[in-house]
């Protein structure tokens, strides 16, 4: 019974931990002009067009009427297909710089997810041997924790930089 409570109090302790779950999905907006937006030049970048496509690339130049992208995805292939993609400086209102994320949280939520898996895995062969039921479930559960953690932890590491064109 000891071995449930410290798994529910691990779990509880996981779910609220705010941290990575706190920074996921983290934006960071900025404002500038045109001339300004070199700064995302050889970064890799998305931008929402004014017909609801989105288009992710590498910036490769600011022209004086639009911004190169060498695009790698897109919503929409048949319209904006991979390769070099002029968006009009009149159409352009923010582009998203996805900034390399860190280890820091994949490692933290890894371990810990880890941690949690092990006393459950114990939990599980204790649970067994008592009641005589097989432990696959919370085995399973076992295995599962670490790859929440790791999920948990690359979505916490992302950064977002948005860029807030100014005219």
């Amino acid at each position: 019974m000891c071995n449930r409570s410290a798994i529910g109090l691990a779990l509880l302790a996981l779910l609220m931990w705010d941290s990575p779950l706190a920074v996921a999905g983290t934006v960071d907006e900025r404002q500038t002009d045109w001339a300004g937006l070199s700064v995302v030049v050889g970064q890799r970048v998305r931008v929402l067009l004014p017909d609801g496509a989105r288009i992710e690339g590498k910036a490769t130049a600011v022209e004086v009427d639009a911004l190169a992208i060498e695009i790698s995805r897109s919503s929409n292939l048949k319209t904006y297909p991979k390769g070099r993609f002029l968006v009009s400086r009149a159409t352009l209102r923010a582009v998203d710089v996805v900034v390399p994320s860190t280890k820091h949280w994949r490692i933290v939520g890894t371990a810990l997810g880890g941690a949690i898996g092990y006393f459950a895995l114990r939990g599980a062969i204790n649970f067994g041997k008592t009641s005589g039921v097989g432990a696959a479930g919370l085995g399973s559960l076992a295995v599962g924790l670490p790859v929440a953690g790791y999920l948990i932890g690359n979505a916490a590491d992302r950064r977002i930089v948005t860029y807030v064109i100014v005219q």
